[in-house]
């Protein structure tokens, strides 16, 4: 459980809006199509292992009688590679702001 408090604090950490470390590394090769996966939102986080997380994500549909959250993805990722990804939508959610951008534009 301290290594889910300490993953949290580092979540919370004020951090400068600036390319983060990812942003330094070479694009990914992608040797086979990735399909993308719509997601609204994050579901559970549970600690695997010292600083590795299973991370769900979910969609909601509508339900029978009420709208149904979805798990649509799992990630297991390292406490920094979350904090790295925050950090890179921090910092395009900054700059789109800054330019007056509805969205990011297609790659």
């Amino acid at each position: 459980m301290a290594n889910a408090n300490a993953f949290a604090g580092k979540l919370m950490e004020e951090i400068p809006l600036s390319y983060s470390a990812m942003a330094d590394r070479c694009d990914p090769l992608e040797p086979a199509v990735i399909l993308d996966t719509f997601v609204q939102g994050v579901g559970r986080a549970e600690e695997v292992s010292p600083s590795l997380f299973r991370v769900s994500y979910f969609a909601s549909q509508r339900g029978h009688d009420c709208q149904e959250q979805v798990c649509v993805a799992k990630f297991i990722v390292t406490a920094d590679t979350t904090v790295a990804m925050a950090n890179a939508t921090r910092a395009r959610e900054a700059s789109r702001r800054l330019l007056g951008e509805s969205h990011s534009p297609m790659n």
